[in-house]
């Protein structure tokens, strides 16, 4: 097989990798919107933790910084918007230690693998 060809299924590879983190992304933002509650800690670690979790595994996906960015917006969109006030007066996320943590914590895992970029690949057989 020729190198061409092994970087074009590469990158189909690593396209369709962040094509199925994209639901995962949202699937793990609203998740922890309402585990960040539960528990005391333990739901706060699951929250973070997840949003870590995406965090790394959105930098072995992606190709360029643009993947993480669209993975990091589609974390964050959806816990912008659970934080705010609905016209019931009922927010999922409020601005207590918990939510704060959850928001920041996550936004800062994501900002860091962002930040660090995607990860160099050789060709070379490791030996």
């Amino acid at each position: 097989m020729t190198d061409r060809g092994r970087v074009g299924r590469s990158r189909w590879w690593s396209v369709a990798g962040l094509a199925g983190l994209a639901p995962v992304a949202v699937a793990v933002a609203v998740g922890g919107a309402f585990v960040h509650r539960w528990a005391s800690p333990v739901g706060l670690l699951l929250a973070v933790g997840g949003a870590i979790g995406l965090a790394v595994l959105a930098r072995a996906c992606a190709r360029s910084r643009l993947g993480l960015a669209v993975v990091a917006l589609l974390w964050l969109a959806p816990v912008l918007v659970l934080s705010q006030t609905p016209p019931g007066e009922d927010r999922v996320i409020t601005g207590d230690e918990a939510g704060l943590v959850f928001l920041f914590a996550g936004t800062t895992s994501l900002a860091i693998a962002l930040g660090r970029g995607v990860e160099a690949r050789s060709t070379r057989r490791v030996t």
